[in-house]
């Protein structure tokens, strides 16, 4: 009953998109996952078509977001 309550775990991954190479980090083969406690959850939460610099990108700004929102306004500001 305790799990229940809590919050889930939201971390991002990055991997090459199912069925493509991955060999070119140019090539549009790259996707970031939203992960809840490990596992996607909606696949709306995977943004797909990515260079492997936009993936990157991505993964940064949505990792900064959810540490700024963890830390609270006080600390978002600073």
């Amino acid at each position: 009953m305790e799990n229940e309550n809590r919050a889930p775990e939201i971390s991002y991954q990055i991997r090459v998109k199912p069925g493509r190479a991955g060999n070119d980090p140019e090539a549009p083969d790259w996707e970031v996952l939203e992960l809840e406690d490990g596992l996607v959850k909606n696949n709306a939460d995977i943004y797909d078509n990515l260079t492997l610099a936009e993936a990157n990108q991505i993964c940064g700004m949505w990792t900064r977001k959810k540490e700024e929102a963890e830390a609270g306004p006080s600390q978002a500001a600073h």
